[in-house]
């Protein structure tokens, strides 16, 4: 990031060009140690720890893109509307999504995303649990 204090928008941007590299380390530390995951509807996940197993046990992941389409900020909290494009196991998956990211001291404390359920598990490889 550049020099001084991260906006909650350069702090979103910055974890989307991570998802873009399939960089966990760099993704990871935009993280709150106690940071809240939902995606909807989904039982929530709370706290790094959690989050990490889970985004770890997600995979492989080939490749990744978060196409951010719009973003609107309104105080801490960024709405990002996007297309996360990733290829797993040779699968291309395509899903527009609505992110819902709330930033405190440069880090995401909440992670709420908001897609097709049904959509996204049609598209994943058949011999993987979505």
């Amino acid at each position: 990031m550049n020099s001084g204090p991260a906006t909650p928008e350069r702090v979103v941007v910055t974890f989307a060009q991570a998802w873009d590299r399939l960089d966990m380390e760099a993704i990871l530390e935009l993280l709150s140690p106690d940071v809240v995951y939902h995606n909807m509807p989904l039982v929530p996940l709370r706290g790094r720890d959690a989050v990490e197993a889970y985004l770890r046990s997600v995979g492989p992941i080939d490749s990744c893109s978060w196409r951010l389409l719009a973003l609107a900020t309104s105080g801490r909290r960024v709405l990002t509307e996007r297309v996360d494009e990733l290829v797993v196991r040779g699968k291309r998956i395509v899903l527009p999504v609505m992110g819902i990211f709330e930033v405190e001291d440069g880090l995401i404390r909440e992670w709420r995303d908001y897609f097709d359920l049904a959509s996204y598990r049609a598209q994943w490889p058949a011999d993987l649990a979505a």
